[in-house]
């Protein structure tokens, strides 16, 4: 258990660029928590987010602006849920899923990681910028890294099932 308190002010990172049009930026992480969680907040534009995977801690997201289309499996049917701002929807460690950003402006979210990795992930998945901005011409990503730091943290692809989402709304 950490024995201080800790503050990250607003816009200090570290901040990664993922897949071209994602920015992420580190608030908290296993430093500050005794590895307890970590917390990030993302933008990303109108299709971005990832294919389908599963992580090895439990995912759980915030909306602040925007939304964000989740699709899940769940006893053997893919089903889908449409977040917006304020609502919240929580990934259950192993569980296969994927999220595009779904609305017509850019999506800014918070995934709070339980236990901590998520942040050191993403720092060695994604490129490091100075500041969270997306740029006007997306790079290409390194495929190679991203398949790395998968590797690195347990995280693997997966694949759904064929046929029709279950809509939870």
């Amino acid at each position: 258990m950490t024995d201080h308190t800790t503050h990250t002010p607003r816009g200090q990172g570290p901040h990664q660029l993922m897949l071209g049009t994602v920015t992420v930026s580190r608030l908290l992480g296993e430093d500050e928590t005794a590895g307890q969680f970590s917390l990030v907040e993302l933008t990303g534009m109108p299709g971005s987010g990832p294919g389908p995977h599963i992580d090895p801690w439990r995912e759980s997201f915030y909306v602040l602006d925007g939304e964000l289309t989740f699709r899940y499996q769940q006893a053997g049917t893919v089903c889908s849920v449409i977040a917006g701002p304020g609502d919240a929807f929580t990934i259950p460690t192993g569980v296969g899923h994927a999220f595009t950003v779904t609305s017509a402006k850019p999506a800014r979210y918070l995934i709070l990681g339980t236990p901590a990795g998520i942040d050191a992930f993403f720092a060695d998945a994604g490129e490091p910028i100075e500041q969270p901005t997306i740029p006007g011409q997306p790079p290409a990503f390194d495929r190679d890294r991203l398949l790395a730091a998968f590797a690195k943290h347990g995280a693997t692809h997966c694949d759904f099932p064929a046929g029709e989402t279950k809509d939870t709304r």
